[in-house]
């Protein structure tokens, strides 16, 4: 865990340099002060309410607001235990340090939401160790015998307007096109689990229920696997697309750094 967070320490302040990841922009506004109204300015900008009260115009002034107010959020399933060169929840962790050192140089506000059937919230952080801590919490809850439901988009719209992360191997579809965030979709897959090359009877075990069952790969079962796949994951980009929602798919044997990058450009 220490190398990961070292390796990705090293990776986003050596090679991000005046930019972030992305273009995000912060949207928000700080209250600075409260003013007469000037009789040149636009009459749009009265305070109407407060100007009742004492009885002459007045403006509010405020101050943009450049500090992002990032969400990282990891969908938790027993299906993110699997990987042929590295498990598909390491992956998630890496993502999730490349994500939050990022915000972190730009200064940014980093939250970590980890969802199952409830939300699991860290502590915001803007500094280095923050992130490095909240990653460190994250790599020892087991995703095994876990699974999430679709309340989190309840509760992700409870919070403030943000950009937010949303990454899991998304087996299946949440309705998304809910959220009031600016959303990305990270999809976290290894290339054993969409194209198997079993032969024969082998015994799998369902990661969540645990329920095990032995299944004869042969040709036509292998197929008929690989199509539905397929079909899930059609599915699963067509909705991202017709909604506008950015997204990624990493596999477990490539470099997440890069496929970020051009996700946020």
């Amino acid at each position: 865990m220490k190398t990961l967070i070292i390796n990705t320490k090293k990776k986003v302040f050596s090679q991000l340099s005046g930019n972030h990841l992305s273009k995000l922009k912060g949207e928000g506004l700080d209250f600075r002060e409260l003013r007469e109204y000037n009789y040149q300015e636009d009459a749009k900008k009265i305070d109407w309410k407060i100007s009742a009260k004492l009885q002459k115009p007045y403006v509010k002034e405020f101050d943009e607001t450049k500090e992002l107010n990032i969400i990282i959020l990891y969908l938790l399933s027993g299906t993110m235990r699997f990987g042929s060169l590295r498990l598909k929840s390491e992956l998630a962790l890496e993502i999730m340090a490349l994500l939050g050192f990022s915000g972190v140089k730009f200064k940014d506000k980093i939250n970590y939401i980890i969802y199952e059937k409830k939300p699991l919230r860290f502590k915001p952080t803007k500094t280095i160790n923050g992130v490095s801590a909240a990653v460190e919490n994250i790599s020892r809850i087991d995703p095994i015998k876990k699974d999430y439901d679709f309340y989190f988009i309840d509760y992700l719209n409870k919070l403030k307007k943000s950009i937010l992360f949303i990454i899991g191997d998304f087996y299946k579809i949440p309705p998304l096109n809910r959220l009031k965030h600016e959303t990305y979709v990270v999809i976290i897959r290894d290339k054993f689990e969409e194209r198997p090359e079993f032969k024969g009877y082998v015994e799998l075990i369902d990661p969540i229920s645990l329920k095990e069952a032995n299944v004869n790969f042969n040709s036509y079962i292998t197929k008929k696997y690989q199509n539905f796949i397929k079909k899930h994951d059609s599915k699963l980009t067509e909705f991202l697309r017709n909604k506008k929602i950015k997204f990624t798919k990493i596999y477990t044997d490539e470099d997440p750094f890069f496929k970020l990058k051009e996700m946020l450009k």
